[in-house]
């Protein structure tokens, strides 16, 4: 139980360095991570100067960080009217549709440094093939940069489709059928180094076209 004064339970509190941890390994803030935090386990939306007592935070590192998780559709913010001010306040609430917030770090962040760094491995192997021969280490490695982004590409493209299709209830269900259609696309395609051009170019479509079949099911 909590007292009056308290917006978040003690005990729920000091999970908050996982927020932060895990936040700043996927290449946010630890006081975002924090923010982020605070607003998943709080029972009700909160204000910038609740969010600042309860972290210790100062007014521009809340802000700041309310700022940042805005952008990438993390937080949500609204004018409401409450009792004890004249003005109308601005309070802040996470979405709880997580994948949403996934996605959008995926289309902002993500996918544009993959495809940066593809089209660098492109470049180095198109010189790499005119100056050495084909049993060159080199080109080797670069085709496998190559494959490797490919794959990440088609999953974050997995993600935007799913977040796309706008059936966050149906989540649960399509992620048992994930395995699945996973090993269906994996079949006879072993190891992931040994991927033909031709399955590496259609990956992103057959994923698109898994999602499409598991929406169908899970709708049924």
């Amino acid at each position: 139980m909590m007292n009056d004064q308290e917006i978040v339970e003690e005990a729920l509190l000091k999970e908050l360095p996982v927020f932060e941890n895990f936040l700043n390994q996927i290449g946010f803030k630890r006081i975002e991570g924090s923010v982020y935090g605070l607003l998943v386990l709080s029972p009700r939306p909160l204000m910038s100067s609740e969010i600042e007592t309860t972290l210790s935070l100062s007014q521009p590192a809340v802000s700041n960080a309310l700022k940042v998780l805005t952008h990438y559709g993390a937080v949500i913010s609204r004018d409401v009217k409450k009792e004890e001010f004249e003005r109308r306040v601005k309070v802040h609430s996470v979405k709880e549709d997580s994948l949403q917030i996934v996605s959008s770090v995926f289309r902002k962040r993500e996918q544009e440094t993959i495809q940066e760094f593809k089209h660098m491995a492109l470049r180095l192997e198109k010189i790499s093939n005119e100056i050495s021969s084909d049993n060159d280490p080199r080109a080797k490695r670069l085709k496998s940069i190559i494959s490797t982004c490919e794959i990440a590409e088609s999953v974050m493209s997995f993600v935007v489709e799913l977040t796309k299709s706008k059936l966050p209830e149906e989540y649960p269900q399509i992620v048992k059928q994930l395995p699945k259609t996973l090993s269906l696309l994996s079949s006879g395609v072993v190891p992931m180094a040994n991927l033909t051009d031709q399955v590496k170019k259609s990956l992103t479509n057959k994923l698109k076209g898994g999602l499409e079949r598991l929406s169908g099911e899970v709708t049924k």
